[in-house]
């Protein structure tokens, strides 16, 4: 089951998307303007997302390049690069990065920390992250790494506090959306099923031990949560099956 704090709701992400619409829209950089002999850091060089320990650590990599301004950083150097306007906090990370630097002012900046720029956009790396963590059919006696089972909601977190002052693609108007609709919601319904999780994995796990059943009163509020993913599916008892497989006996 996830641990620590519950991933945010779909109503604060909802409430939040229209806040967003109306705040002015963010630069558009161009990655593909970058000249050949500059270097690059590839995210996913030594990674396969095939590989649930690669993809484990390509998720936990991406969250810390987040949190510490790895990405928004080297946006902000790439836009006055370009002559883009740069947001209030591009303007503050710029200039203690200038401030702290020994190159020149005319001098271009290759490295931050010993780490070239990111080789494509932020929401691209994301974008290819993200579809391995879906698991599909949900099996609660299936043993899985814990980004499984607590990746999305880590990245939602991460992207609702770190992401705001990133660029977005073309038709975009939140960090959350650059995700198809669709994938966000069979991942909110999987945030759903892992308050099964576990069922069958062990004598003791199963709903007819009564220090379990409790189980089913969590995954119910869940649901009631993400009422907008339930409608999403038009989920009934049957369909949802389909989806989550527990022990027969459950």
């Amino acid at each position: 089951m996830i641990s620590g704090r519950r991933p945010i709701s779909e109503e604060v992400i909802m409430a939040k998307r229209k806040t967003q619409k109306s705040k002015e829209k963010r630069v558009r950089i161009n990655y593909g303007n970058f000249d050949p002999n500059i270097p690059v850091n590839d995210f996913f060089e030594h990674l396969n997302l095939d590989n649930p320990g690669d993809l484990e650590e390509a998720l936990e990599n991406f969250i810390f390049d987040l949190e510490s301004d790895y990405f928004l950083l080297w946006e902000a150097v790439v836009c006055e690069e370009q002559g883009l306007k740069l947001s209030k906090k591009q303007n503050e990370l710029l200039g203690e990065l200038l401030a702290f630097s020994d190159d020149g002012d005319d001098d271009q900046i290759l490295y931050i920390n010993e780490v070239p720029r990111p080789k494509e956009p932020w929401y691209e790396i994301a974008r290819k992250i993200v579809p391995s963590l879906l698991v599909e059919p949900f099996r609660t006696d299936a043993i899985m790494y814990s980004v499984m089972h607590e990746g999305w909601a880590n990245l939602v977190d991460a992207l609702e506090e770190h992401a705001q002052d990133l660029s977005l693609p073309e038709g975009v108007e939140s960090p959350i959306d650059i995700f198809p609709r669709d994938l966000q919601h069979r991942l909110w319904l999987q945030t759903c099923f892992d308050e099964l999780s576990g069922l069958g994995q062990d004598e003791d796990l199963t709903l007819e031990n009564e220090d379990q059943k409790e189980r089913v009163e969590w995954f119910a509020d869940l649901l009631r949560e993400y009422k907008d993913t339930v409608q999403y599916f038009d989920l009934k008892l049957e369909t949802l099956l389909t989806r989550v497989i527990i022990p027969s006996k459950d």
